[in-house]
C-alpha cells in the first residue's frame, strides 16, 4: 500500500515538475481553413491527458477529423467575469484566438471550470461565464465535461454548484451535451491524484479514452447537423376514377 502511495506521489511530483518546465500548456498544430475540425479546450487536466496518454493519437486512429486540436493550459478558466488582459488563461479568448488563426471548430469538447470554482464562489458568475463561452463557440455541437475538484470541502461544494448550473442551462442550448465526469471519477478513486485535482496515470488513460469516445459521438452529431434535409412535397390526391362503362336499363 505504501509503495502504491509512494508511486502515486512520485507521479504527481513528476507532473508538477513537467508542468513547471513547459508552463503546462499545449496547443497542437492544425491546418488553417480546413476541416472538419474538433477542438478540445481545457486546462492542465487536458494538457496532462495529451502529454501522458496521447489523446490526439487515439482520436486520429478513427480517421474522422481532419484537424484534432488539443488546447490545454495550466490554470485556465472558462472566462474572466471582469476585464482581464490574459488570453491563454481564458477559454473564451483562446477560442477567439484560434478562430482568428484559421481554426473553424466544427465540434468542441469543453473541459473547463475547475479553476473557476477554485476562485469564484457565486452561482451568478458561473452562469455568466458558461453563457459567455457557449455564445463564443456558436451553433456547433458541444460536449462539456462536468467539474470534479475536491481539494478542499468548500471547493468540492462549488464543483457541485457549477455542475448544477451547467445542468440548469443545458436545455437552453440544443447543441450542448453534458458528460458527467464528476460521477464517473467518484466511483473510481484510483483515477484521482493525491492533490484531489489532477489524475493518476490510469486516470489520464481513462480520460484519453473518454475523449476518443466523445470525439466519435461529436462526429456523428456534426454529420447530422450539416447534412441538408430534403423535404418531399406532398403528392396531390388523384381524383376517384369515373365509371365510364355503359349503363344498363332493365325493361319493366
Amino acid at each position: 500500500m505504501k509503495n502504491k502511495l509512494s508511486r502515486a506521489r512520485r507521479f504527481a511530483l513528476l507532473t508538477v515538475a513537467v508542468c513547471l518546465t513547459v508552463a503546462a500548456g499545449i496547443s497542437t498544430p492544425f491546418t488553417p481553413n480546413t476541416g472538419p475540425s474538433i477542438l478540445i479546450l481545457g486546462d492542465s487536466i487536458t494538457w496532462g491527458t495529451e502529454y501522458f496518454a496521447k489523446s490526439q493519437k487515439l482520436i486520429a486512429a478513427d480517421e474522422q477529423w481532419t484537424n484534432i486540436v488539443i488546447d490545454g493550459q495550466y490554470s485556465r478558466r472558462v472566462a474572466f467575469p471582469t476585464p482581464n488582459a490574459s488570453t491563454k488563461f481564458s477559454g473564451v479568448k483562446t477560442f477567439k484566438k484560434l478562430s482568428d488563426n484559421g481554426l473553424k471548430a466544427d465540434a468542441v469538447i469543453v473541459a473547463l471550470g475547475s479553476n473557476d470554482v477554485a476562485i469564484e464562489t457565486k452561482e451568478a458568475v458561473y452562469e455568466l461565464i458558461i453563457r459567455d463561452l457557449m455564445t463564443t463557440i456558436g451553433d456547433v455541437p458541444v460536449t462539456w465535461l462536468t467539474v470534479n475538484r475536491r481539494d478542499t470541502p468548500a471547493i468540492a461544494k462549488r464543483s457541485i454548484l457549477f455542475n448544477q448550473v451547467l445542468v440548469r442551462l443545458a436545455p437552453e442550448y440544443p447543441n450542448l451535451v453534458l458528460e458527467d465526469w464528476y460521477s464517473k471519477i467518484a466511483k473510481r478513486t484510483k483515477w484521482m491524484a493525491w492533490d484531489k485535482v489532477h489524475l493518476t496515470p490510469s486516470g489520464y488513460k481513462a480520460r484519453a479514452k473518454l475523449h476518443r469516445r466523445l470525439a466519435r459521438d461529436l462526429f456523428d452529431r456534426h454529420i447530422i447537423a450539416t447534412t441538408p434535409t430534403t423535404t418531399v412535397p406532398p403528392t396531390a390526391e388523384s381524383p376517384a376514377p369515373t365509371d365510364t362503362s355503359p349503363s344498363t336499363t332493365t325493361a319493366p
